[in-house]
C-alpha cells in the first residue's frame, strides 16, 4: 500500500489481512502510540511492551474499527491507553503484594531471637522449607525468584540475562511467589 493511500483505508485493509497495509499503519502511528504510553507508564520497557500489545489488538480487531466513531490513530490510541492503565493497575497490584510479603518477613524475623538454641533450630527448618519450596518450583520460576533474591537483580536486569520478554519474567516472579507463599503457609 502506498504512503499516499489515505489513512481512512489503512485499518479496512488490515482487516482483510494485508500484511503491508498493517506495516503502513505501524509505520504511521507507532511513534505517537509510543509517545503517549511513555507519558502514561513513565518506563520505556512497559512501553514497549504496551505499543507490540496494542498493535496486535489491531492486526486481530482491525474489523471492529468504525470510521464514522473516528479516525484510526484515535482508535489506536484507545486502545493504547486502555491497555497503558491496565498495566499501572496491574503493577501497582504487584507492588502491593510485594511491600505486603516484605512487611511479613519484616514481622517474622522481628520475632526471631538469635541468640537461642531453639530459634536457631526453627530458623534451621525454615530454610530446608524454603529450599524444598524452591526446589519443587518450574525451573524458570526458581531461576528468576533466585536471581532477584539472591543476586539482587530487577526484573528488567532478569529479562536482560535470560533472553525473555519483561512481561514473561514478571509473570514467572508472581506465579513463583504465589506458590512459595501457599507452600510455605505454615511459617506465617
Amino acid at each position: 500500500m502506498s504512503s499516499s493511500a489515505s489513512s481512512a483505508a489503512l485499518l479496512p485493509a488490515v482487516a482483510q489481512g494485508n500484511v503491508s497495509a498493517f506495516e503502513e499503519l505501524y509505520d504511521r502511528y507507532s511513534s505517537t502510540v509510543y509517545g503517549l504510553l511513555l507519558r502514561i507508564l513513565a518506563n520505556a520497557d512497559d512501553a514497549q511492551e504496551v505499543l507490540q500489545e496494542t498493535f496486535v489488538k489491531a492486526w486481530t480487531s482491525a474489523a471492529m474499527f468504525d470510521a464514522v466513531r473516528g479516525s484510526e490513530v484515535a482508535w489506536l490510541i484507545s486502545i493504547a491507553r486502555s491497555r497503558g492503565i491496565d498495566r499501572l493497575r496491574s503493577r501497582r497490584i504487584r507492588s502491593d503484594r510485594e511491600d505486603e510479603a516484605g512487611r511479613e518477613i519484616s514481622v517474622v524475623s522481628g520475632f526471631v531471637d538469635r541468640s537461642s538454641g531453639a530459634d536457631q533450630a526453627i530458623q534451621s527448618e525454615q530454610r530446608v522449607a524454603v529450599r524444598g519450596a524452591l526446589a519443587e518450583l518450574p525451573d524458570a520460576q526458581r531461576q528468576a525468584l533466585e536471581l532477584a533474591y539472591f543476586e539482587g537483580l530487577s526484573q528488567s536486569e532478569i529479562a536482560e540475562r535470560l533472553h525473555e520478554p519483561l512481561g514473561t519474567v514478571k509473570t514467572r516472579m508472581q506465579l513463583g511467589m504465589k506458590k512459595l507463599r501457599d507452600r510455605l503457609q505454615a511459617f506465617r
